[in-house]
């Protein structure tokens, strides 16, 4: 197998992989509007893709993609510009997003994570992605113990969000 063929077969393995960690960071930065998420996806696949053959493999894959992701998207974010480079989306992908936006709990819990400050977002989906603690601090820049408490507090106040919506509904 020609080595052109073989990176690129590595990096569709490796984008299967990492394809929730991709669907969060978009959702967060994107408000779940559905044109603005493609054009996301397709700026941080285009970057993912530029940046790997230097991929070095000193962390795990979903790190560096979420590291990589995150920065890509708070660059569009703060440009507010889109790169004219397209990739063609899974189709799996599409079809997972509209199941999970048309179940309720899932509305639900998106609709109160949009309440939480930026960095809390950040954090928690992270978190909802399983990261490990310390994958989520390497991510972050801050340390594994921070991670968890502010983890917790996020948690806590989900739970008050929750129970205020609940009350107004």
């Amino acid at each position: 197998m020609p080595n052109e063929t073989r990176q690129q077969a590595e990096f569709v393995t490796m984008l299967d992989q990492c394809k929730g960690t991709l669907t969060k960071v978009c959702l967060y930065y994107c408000g779940r509007n559905s044109e603005t998420f493609k054009d996301l996806y397709q700026d941080i696949v285009c970057q993912l893709w530029e940046s790997w053959p230097s991929f070095r493999k000193k962390s795990a894959v979903n790190t560096w993609v979420t590291r990589i992701a995150l920065n890509t998207a708070s660059l569009q974010y703060r440009n507010h510009k889109r790169m004219p480079t397209f990739v063609t989306l899974n189709e799996n992908l599409c079809d997972t997003i509209a199941c999970e936006t048309a179940d309720m709990c899932y509305q639900r819990l998106y609709d109160l994570i949009d309440l939480l400050e930026p960095d809390e977002r950040k954090l928690l989906y992270l978190y909802l992605d399983k990261k490990k603690l310390r994958d989520i601090a390497l991510t972050t820049g801050i340390s594994e113990n921070a991670v968890k408490q502010r983890i917790h507090r996020i948690k806590q106040k989900l739970i008050q969000l929750n129970a205020k919506k609940n009350e107004q509904d």
